[in-house]
């Protein structure tokens, strides 16, 4: 197991490197070029977040070329589903769109004898939308915060729920702002939650 774990993440780093590689990163020339073993098999479990699991759908795609008695499963129900599964065993995998809380990160160390090994893949973007109907040019974060936030630490007013108090007219008055989020076990979500 811990040989087909070693090869799956040899491989996942180089996949990564050359499937979503920027123009300025810089792969060191000295690093040998990927070498297939033999004799891999077994399974791989990537429990994690949902964000991440086309990404890691494409790296088992291509780790089942080299390997293909290698079975891979990707699993994507949120962020907060990897540490539990990384400390209770089922995963070897933990994708995460967010960073390893210090409580989650104690209790992996506590269970294995040293620190979970984080590898920095992607860069995660979050945008929030109007419909395309919608007049509005813009919002400012802290009228994002008003709008998404009971407590409006962002220095809004008031709290917003209708377009008209964003200053918009002309059939807009009293048409109440409809969210739409991520899941609560996403890391998304809880980004958003912190900063917005």
């Amino acid at each position: 197991m811990k040989t087909v774990l070693k090869v799956f993440t040899a491989l996942s780093l180089v996949v990564a490197l050359s499937a979503t590689a920027q123009d300025n990163v810089k792969v060191d020339p000295a690093i040998a070029k990927y070498k297939k073993t033999s004799g891999i098999s077994g399974s791989v479990n990537s429990i994690g977040s949902d964000t991440m699991n086309n990404l890691m759908t494409l790296w088992a795609e291509a780790f089942a070329k080299f390997y293909p008695n290698v079975k891979v499963q990707v699993e994507g129900k949120g962020s907060s589903t990897a540490p539990p599964a990384l400390i209770a065993g089922t995963a070897q995998f933990g994708p995460m769109s967010r960073e390893m809380k210090q409580e989650e990160i104690d209790k992996f160390e506590k269970a294995y004898g040293y620190k979970p090994t984080a590898i920095r893949t992607s860069i995660d973007a979050l945008a929030v939308y109007v419909n395309k109907d919608n007049p509005i040019k813009g919002l400012t974060m802290p009228q994002v915060d008003a709008i998404f936030s009971k407590t409006r630490r962002g220095g809004y007013a008031q709290e917003v729920t209708t377009w008209d108090q964003l200053n918009m007219a002309d059939g807009w008055a009293g048409k109440p702002i409809s969210l739409y989020g991520r899941n609560s076990a996403s890391g998304t979500y809880g980004y958003f939650k912190e900063h917005a």
